[in-house]
């Protein structure tokens, strides 16, 4: 089974699955921090999470080509929301969210069309190729948003260090094969970005310290004894390389709406 995989795909598997999925475990210390601070507000929060999540979840096995291209979408949103947070800068919302997300997303598939396809073909159970010769209108518009991006850094002073972070990640994409570029990307540079300014809100905010490390530490151990599990259960029918991307990328859809929905709209909102 092992032989499925390189040393290049389990080292990325492994900081996706110890390093990046975790970071969603701050949800439920986000949750008491946006208002769900009561035992029965917070029941009803894990409620509506789980229910997101397996919704998408089972949306994913009945319309898995929809719902990859949802979550590219999703994905796209939420990433550059973080970077554009990250400057710290009310102006250029929509072109900064817009350029690194498409920079992220594109720039991988981009550099590695033919693995990125591969992927997207375990993910879905289908060969989607089709849609593949339609894919120079979003490296069109990621070029074109990167140009309008350089173009903003002379007026603010803030986002020339994101021309250089946008170029040294294409660099990234451009050497390291699909699935260590978005491992990196992933766990060092979102995840970083997203507790830096998530934990300094928490802990300023909420009283209760013990309840931010004991949530945390159980959702965190829940997303790994679940992930193992499933992967232990998919194993049976895949090799043990497709058993681990689908476990990893269609989780990472089920946990993003409801992550997206807690932090990109109720969050951002009360802390910008």
């Amino acid at each position: 089974m092992l032989a499925d995989l390189t040393i290049l795909n389990i080292i990325s598997f492994l900081l996706i699955f110890f390093i990046g999925l975790p970071h969603g475990s701050f949800d439920g210390a986000v949750a008491a921090l946006v208002g769900f601070n009561k035992k029965i507000q917070f029941i009803q929060f894990l409620f509506y999470y789980i229910v997101l999540f397996f919704l998408v979840v089972i949306f994913w096995l009945y319309f898995p080509i929809f719902a990859l291209t949802i979550f590219i979408i999703m994905t796209i949103i939420h990433f550059g929301l973080c970077d554009w947070t990250n400057f710290r800068i009310k102006k250029y919302k929509y072109s900064v969210s817009f350029t690194y997300g498409m920079t992220i997303i594109f720039g991988i598939i981009f550099f590695n069309e033919n693995q990125s396809f591969l992927i997207f073909e375990y993910l879905t159970n289908d060969k989607i190729y089709f849609i593949q010769k339609y894919f120079f209108i979003p490296y069109f518009l990621t070029l074109l948003s990167i140009i309008y991006f350089t173009y903003l850094s002379f007026f603010e002073d803030k986002l020339r260090k994101g021309v250089i972070e946008i170029l040294f990640l294409l660099l990234i994409f451009y050497f390291l094969d699909p699935l260590l570029s978005f491992a990196i990307y992933f766990c060092f540079f979102h995840t970083y970005k997203h507790l830096k300014h998530l934990i300094k809100n928490i802990y300023s905010n909420l009283t209760n310290k013990k309840f931010v490390i004991y949530s945390t530490s159980l959702f965190t151990v829940i997303s790994w004894f679940g992930g193992l599990v499933v992967i232990y259960y998919l194993v049976q029918n895949f090799s043990l390389y497709e058993s681990i991307l689908k476990v990893i990328f269609i989780g990472l859809a089920a946990l993003t709406l409801p992550h997206m929905l807690l932090v990109d709209v109720v969050y951002r909102r009360r802390f910008k």
